[in-house]
């Protein structure tokens, strides 16, 4: 059981390093904007990154995923997307680390 876990996990891990080395243009720009959201309101949702830096059709919709795998969020919540083709799923709430 522990070593499925730990193959799924890897697994998961190189499939987000794939889509974000194709799709590395765009994350960085929405990492930038939820940077500055956070900063600015101290809190931050995938829901307002997508509104200040939408994803380009070409991007792959799993590079969204990518966006708050950095080492400098903290996930302090959750709550309902309010996009409607989310279907009212439930979304992070990330802040900075250092953001107080």
């Amino acid at each position: 059981m522990q070593r499925d876990l730990l193959t799924g996990i890897a697994l998961r891990d190189v499939g987000i390093q794939s889509v974000y080395s194709h799709n590395s243009a765009w994350v960085d720009r929405a990492r930038a904007a939820a940077k500055s959201i956070a900063f600015e309101r101290g809190s931050v949702c995938i829901d307002e990154v997508l509104e200040a830096e939408p994803r380009p059709p070409e991007t792959h919709p799993n590079a969204t995923g990518s966006i708050f795998r950095e080492n400098c969020w903290v996930k302090i919540g959750y709550r309902p997307s309010s996009i409607p083709s989310a279907h009212a799923r439930v979304v992070g709430i990330y802040k900075l680390k250092d953001n107080p």
